[in-house]
């Protein structure tokens, strides 16, 4: 075969050794002597060379004829239109002839089964909208009165009861189950949690957290040594649960990967401290106007009359602050100053006209004044909206995507606080430092500060500096370093810019792709737990290397769009870094296997590492939309169902109820939630006919206690008064041996005889008494043990109760 040969697109007209057309797989690559399997996802393959030859070559690799059956199970047979044979060039004859089209057939439906289909798009619109059952409960009439030529919306019924039931025991449990299925397929997967404080404002424990979720894990199959880390905000009680669970995880052998809390948080906190720093209580200043409106429609309005005769298309609301996102301070500053004019006309013109009353002797009245009219609170909040937006801005709205970005964490990290750092330090000092050399400085030398002219905060802060006198410019700024020093020591403190890993992971960005990285590589193999084996991680490095120097890797699997903006300036858009390493890790070699299986194995568990706990936070939000306060009688399984359902529409109908694919196996999950809600119901009436029974006999056990307590005391009183009875039958006979002693010594024989008497009716008192005391114990042990054995009964009957109901429930 003579050299540089050109892909022929009469190749595509030829067959397999079993007779089947290669054009259901084989097309040609990017370049003119190249060509790509599309069944086995190949990249280009080379046939300048061998021509025709390389494709039968390829044809015969193991992966290609594993692929090849899935082809056959796909396929349809179409038969090309008849045209005349011609000629190719390299003397292969076109004819006409059968041909497998790899066209997957699509899932039919009989009509029941199309009703069905209807109706779990609509279940999932209900999910995912967050509509009220009850609110859809004439849906199915609205649908028939729309579409009185629709066979289908004739035969749709989804009333509030089946709606609930669909999604709680149909889809919610399907879109669970499929969850639970993609785990189990993954080597590693990351479990990030948060949680709402109770109406207590407490927090569970870190050992209930724990078994919550182990027995958790353990009721859907799931092993712990699959559990790679926790993402976790920063509370004391999740450090906790985290060294719980690894040091359970320790014993089978494994251990937790552990990096920390959430970094956003930290970044919230540390201009939280730097505000708290001083007295300047900006929050509050926000929180005051807010409060102003926020009960009353009334004072609403008139707002919104004072802004319309200044702009009809301003903003017309005020933000609230929350108090656990501490950079979002500044949007709510944003609102105050676009909203300043009317605010100030609200406040100062209108309500002393129109509402004197109102306005008389009110402290919340007399606060907002005070800040309206203040040169220097103005600058207060105009320092802080500095802040918000030239320094932490940025960095919050970055990590608050949902795309992997665990690779640019530790770099993002040290700008943020090289960036506070800047604004009262030189930047000979600070300007060139990073990671972990940001941390050795001191940045409390007097030496490297910046003086009150070029300390940064903002130019519209240093034009309202004008309107101050000179000791109130002086107060400002020693506020100001106050905050910038505090914030700084916050973010040293808990930044983990001395993190190896989180730094070597850097790697992972395209623009790291060199043989110079490998040793950075081998340290991230090692430092997850339980992934590779010594062996792999030798091939990580070898691969790494290999990687390094792959010439297949395209400029457009991480440059998404090159564009250049106003002043001509280039700008750069890169895709996801998820999207580069599938590019890159489903690279094949020229006989079809895996280039990179290792590093895929690898990078693959890198990027599920959350890098932040914003995804999960989200979810409140979520759970508040489709579980409002007026939806408080859902049960667990309902919201449950909601939410996986929520979810499974957000992932596999990227958002879109009707974008996802409806399978046999939904429609299964469909028909079969009413026999299983049926079933529910069943065992929850079980339980609650066995728990009304155990109530029953615990009644009446706590009766038989009584009754049995009640002859208890009255044998106990019993017991006691033949006790006395003993006692003074035994003294009469020591007071009676005593005088017969005497008597006898005396040789008094009527002493003698009265003695006798009274010893032998001692004797007798003493016998019958001691007689009954016996009795008397006997039964007082017989109904001791007797209640002890009733106790016992019903505890074991609770324990069994409890254990009926857990596996009935579950």
């Amino acid at each position: 075969m003579p050299h540089h040969t050109k892909f022929s697109h009469n190749w595509l007209n030829r067959t397999d050794t079993e007779g089947r057309n290669v054009n259901t797989w084989l097309k040609q690559g990017d370049s003119i002597s190249t060509f790509k399997c599309t069944l086995c996802k190949t990249c280009d393959l080379d046939c300048s060379n061998q021509g025709w030859a390389a494709i039968v070559q390829h044809m015969k690799t193991k992966l290609h004829l594993e692929n090849m059956p899935s082809l056959k199970n796909n396929s349809i047979i179409s038969i090309e239109s008849l045209k005349q044979p011609t000629s190719s060039t390299d003397g292969v004859i076109s004819i006409p002839q059968l041909k497998l089209g790899n066209t997957k057939r699509p899932i039919t439906f009989d009509f029941q089964e199309q009703v069905t289909k209807a109706e779990a798009v609509w279940a999932l619109t209900v999910a995912q909208r967050g509509y009220s059952f009850n609110s859809r409960d004439e849906i199915g009439d609205v649908f028939r009165h729309m579409f009185p030529d629709s066979k289908i919306a004739q035969e749709f019924s989804m009333q509030s009861r089946k709606t609930s039931y669909v999604l709680s025991h149909g889809l919610g449990s399907y879109f669970h189950q499929e969850l639970v299925k993609c785990l189990k397929r993954s080597v590693k997967f990351v479990l990030c949690f948060d949680e709402q404080t109770n109406n207590q404002d407490r927090h569970a424990t870190a050992a209930i957290l724990k078994t919550a979720i182990i027995d958790s894990l353990k009721a859907d199959g799931l092993e712990l040594n699959q559990l790679l880390m926790l993402g976790r905000d920063s509370p004391f009680i999740n450090l906790s649960l985290e060294n719980m669970i690894d040091n359970e995880m320790k014993k089978i052998g494994s251990g937790l990967l552990k990096l920390g809390g959430c970094h956003l948080h930290v970044a919230h906190n540390g201009f939280k401290a730097g505000l708290f720093s001083s007295d300047w209580n900006i929050q509050n200043k926000c929180i005051d106007i807010y409060s102003w409106f926020k009960q009353s429609p009334a004072r609403k309005q008139d707002l919104i009359d004072t802004i319309d005769d200044y702009n009809c298309v301003m903003e017309k609301t005020m933000l609230y602050f929350a108090n656990t996102r501490w950079v979002l301070l500044g949007k709510v500053i944003t609102r105050v100053f676009i909203l300043w004019e009317p605010l100030h006309e609200y406040f100062l013109v209108y309500l002393p006209v129109n509402q004197k009353v109102q306005v008389q002797n009110n402290d919340r009245y007399e606060r907002i004044k005070e800040t309206l009219t203040s040169y220097v609170i103005k600058i207060r909040l105009q320092f802080v909206l500095f802040l918000c937006e030239n320094i932490f801005d940025r960095f919050l709205t970055l990590f608050q995507q949902e795309a992997p970005l665990i690779h640019v964490l530790h770099s993002e990290l040290s700008s943020l606080y090289r960036l506070v750092l800047l604004q009262f330090l030189k930047t000979d000092y600070a300007g060139d430092k990073v990671g972990g050399c940001l941390l050795d400085l001191d940045f409390k030398l007097n030496e490297k500060q910046l003086n009150n002219k070029h300390i940064r905060i903002g130019e519209e802060t240093r034009k309202l500096l004008n309107h101050l006198t000179q000791q109130e410019r002086e107060k400002v700024f020693e506020d100001v370093k106050k905050i910038y020093h505090t914030t700084a020591e916050y973010l040293k403190k808990n930044l983990p810019l001395k993190n190896s890993f989180l730094s070597d992971v850097q790697i992972l960005h395209p623009s790291y792709r060199s043989v110079e990285y490998s040793d950075e590589i081998v340290r991230i193999a090692r430092a997850v737990p339980g992934l590779l084996s010594e062996r792999e991680i030798d091939y990580s490095r070898d691969e790494w290397l290999i990687y390094s120097l792959d010439n297949n890797i395209d400029e457009k699997w991480y440059i998404k769009e090159k564009k250049k903006d106003c002043s001509g300036t280039e700008l750069i858009i890169y895709h996801r870094i998820d999207y580069y390493w599938n590019k890159v890790l489903n690279i094949t070699t020229a006989n079809g296997f895996a280039k990179y299986p290792t590093l895929s194995k690898l990078i693959k568990n890198i990027l599920i590492i959350p890098h932040g706990n914003a995804d999960v936070e989200r979810g409140f939000s979520i759970n508040e939309n489709l579980v409002p306060e007026n939806r408080s009688k859902l049960s667990c399984l309902s919201i449950n169902g909601l939410r996986s359902t929520y979810d499974g529409v957000k992932f596999i109908g990227n958002g879109s109820s009707h974008k996802v694919p409806i399978n046999r196996e939904i429609i299964k999950s469909i028909k079969m939630s009413y026999s299983l809600y049926k079933k529910d119901i069943q065992s929850k009436k079980k339980v609650s006919e066995n728990s009304e029974k155990e109530n029953i006999e615990r009644q009446q056990a706590v009766e038989m206690c009584k009754q049995a307590l009640q002859e208890e005391d009255e044998l106990l009183l019993k017991q006691k008064t033949l006790q006395s009875e003993l006692h003074e039958a035994t003294s009469i006979i020591a007071d009676a041996s005593a005088r017969l002693q005497l008597a006898i010594k005396q040789k008094d024989n009527l002493e003698i005889h009265r003695s006798t008497i009274l010893i032998d009716g001692g004797n007798t008192k003493s016998k019958a008494v001691n007689e009954q005391l016996s009795k008397v114990t006997e039964n007082l042990i017989q109904i001791q043990r007797k209640r002890k054995n009733n106790f016992g009964q019903q505890q074991q009957k609770r324990q069994k109760t409890l254990t009926e109901e857990s596996i009935i429930l579950n």
